[in-house]
């Protein structure tokens, strides 16, 4: 028995053998090595906006080169030299790919460089003043808000406590409640055309209800559903990122997107949303202060701190800071919180040193 073991034992390991000579066989596909070399920019490096971008070619002693191609956007430019600058043909901060193609002998190589445009300049730092205070559910999850026709309008989220709320503004009664299935968990909320829009957080569907707040339709978007806001014919949704969605009402198709970022790089987490005087505020999740963003570069402009709004007793048991509004007819401006108990009344002002 011991023999036959031995017998076993070493056919096994002769297979095995076999095996790793036949593996060592097999043919690789060799990486092809490229006769050109991007030496700068370097993969993700971050450049202020405004200067211009310095691109360096090397190249192999054999190779000799024509001219290189770059695409940056919808712009296409062809040098002769291997050492030139690119300039960024529009002020959009973010994330900018270049397409680099280097010709010669007959030949064509193309790299890839992503590189991150940050704004010249720091946001301006505002704080608030307080005008007023009213009464807020302190029960209600601030997702979303909206005034119109001087009412306000609230999402709110958790699953099995997901509503869309009609409010008074000074009193906080409520005068009308949408409840959402309980499976679904609200989130932002907007008004275009007179029609509300209402997200859900992960299933991936949201509502539309006219201005008596009867369900007209559904509709349906692939990412995460956080804030929500109107900019003239379009809606604006977050998802948690750094990137704002420009969306068509009718069919919900992304039209376009941009990255906020400001001068030390992107601002995400962005949450809750209101246009207010053609610039989108939005409510950065976690944090006590809300970004302003040009709407076409995505530039943060603006910071505003509202550190201490809520008193050390007010602030046990609530969630963040959530929730800003504009009354469209008096220009007030509103802001909440998660399950905080009073609606503020604000104005923005500069922050001076203490």
């Amino acid at each position: 028995m011991i023999r036959l073991s031995y017998v076993i034992i070493a056919l096994i390991f002769l297979s095995s053998c076999g095996d790793s000579k036949e593996e060592s066989k097999r043919p690789t596909s060799p990486r092809i090595k490229k006769s050109t070399t991007v030496e700068s920019p370097q993969q993700n490096q971050t450049f202020t906006r405004g200067l211009q971008i310095p691109v360096q070619i090397s190249t192999d002693e054999d190779f000799n080169l024509d001219s290189v191609q770059v695409t940056v956007g919808e712009e296409v430019i062809v040098y002769t030299d291997a050492s030139f600058e690119v300039g960024i043909p529009t002020r959009k901060v973010g994330e900018w790919r270049l397409l680099i193609k280097t010709f010669g002998g007959g030949k064509s190589e193309t790299h890839y460089r992503k590189v991150m445009i940050l704004p010249e300049s720091a946001p301006e730092n505002l704080t608030y003043k307080v005008v007023n205070a009213y009464p807020h559910d302190p029960d209600d999850y601030t997702q979303g808000l909206v005034i119109d026709g001087g009412y306000l309008y609230e999402s709110t989220g958790q699953r099995g406590e997901s509503a869309f709320k009609k409010k008074e503004i000074t009193t906080g009664e409520v005068l009308k409640v949408v409840n959402l299935p309980a499976d679904l968990f609200g989130e932002g909320l907007a008004i275009v055309n007179d029609e509300f829009y209402q997200l859900t957080w992960t299933s991936g569907q949201g509502f539309v209800y006219n201005k008596d707040m009867e369900q007209v339709r559904t509709f349906n978007y692939q990412v995460e559903g956080w804030g929500l806001a109107a900019l003239g014919e379009e809606l604006i949704l977050t998802d948690e990122t750094e990137k704002l969605y420009f969306v068509d009402p009718q069919s919900f198709t992304i039209k376009r997107e941009l990255e906020v970022y400001d001068n030390e790089g992107k601002v995400d987490s962005l949450n809750e949303l209101e246009v207010i005087d053609g610039l989108i505020y939005a409510n950065v999740y976690q944090k006590d202060y809300i970004v302003a963003v040009d709407p076409e570069t995505g530039e943060v402009v603006q910071r505003i701190d509202f550190t201490g709004i809520l008193s050390s007793e007010e602030s046990n048991g609530v969630d963040v800071l959530n929730g800003i509004a504009q009354d469209p007819e008096t220009g007030k401006i509103y802001i909440t919180g998660k399950w905080w108990p009073k609606l503020f009344e604000v104005t923005f002002q500069p922050k001076t040193l203490q």
